[in-house]
């Protein structure tokens, strides 16, 4: 099972990737769906809360419930999270809300119109990682075991014993050459034991922690 990420109040965008294995296009991707809810620090902005009404005609009524000074993390919308990690910053007029509900920036005066958000500080909460990363291993484990007999969300694959051949054979062989050789590697260990073999991706998942620790050998003796 993969090592629960230590507890930092924020990680930025790029350390969110490295941590779970994808590109900035892949996080773009989940980030867009909904599936990950990216945040952005803010110095202070004025922020009216409400909730809106659509009419049958499709016109939309805005009904304010209260205005507050906010700073500190604040929640993207899922469409400017998009525009912020593909173009490298966007102007925000709204933050995430709860469904039903809006959260819009107040101006004050025709030179705040808006809060620019960069990619450098675009990030993921604690929280919200650890609650993606367990996502994602239950969603392993229950198609999994699904696919070995329809037992429901029982693991099917044995990830402590595939660790653990990890490190034996970074202990007694060496680190290998690359990321993409230790997860060959433990595919063939996979299929040495006559069950299913993972795919590249999930193996990824569950070993970029120890390839985190020990790749940087194998980079010094490519160098």
């Amino acid at each position: 099972m993969a090592n629960a990420p230590k507890k930092k109040v924020f990680y930025q965008i790029d350390e969110v990737c490295e941590r779970l294995g994808l590109s900035l296009l892949d996080m773009s991707v989940l980030a867009s769906e909904g599936k990950v809810r990216l945040c952005t620090a803010v110095p202070g902005v004025r922020v009216e809360e409400g909730h809106y009404e659509i009419a049958p005609d499709g016109s939309t009524t805005w009904i304010a419930a209260v205005e507050s000074y906010v700073r500190g993390l604040v929640d993207l919308r899922p469409e400017d999270a998009w525009y912020v990690l593909r173009s490298g910053s966007q102007v925000i007029f709204w933050l995430a809300a709860e469904a039903g509900r809006y959260r819009r920036l107040i101006s004050t005066s025709e030179d705040d119109r808006g809060y620019t958000v960069i990619r450098e500080e675009v990030g993921v909460r604690h929280e919200e990682l650890k609650r993606y990363v367990a996502l994602e291993e239950s969603l392993d484990d229950f198609g999994h075991g699904a696919r070995a007999g329809g037992r429901g969300s029982q693991p099917h694959y044995d990830w402590d014993a595939a660790r653990l051949e990890a490190f034996r054979r970074i202990y007694f062989e060496g680190v290998p050459e690359s990321f993409g050789a230790l997860i060959r590697h433990i595919q063939a260990w996979f299929a040495r034991q006559g069950g299913r073999v993972p795919d590249e991706s999930t193996l990824k998942r569950r070993l970029r922690d120890i390839w985190a620790v020990f790749g940087t050998e194998a980079t010094q003796k490519a160098a």
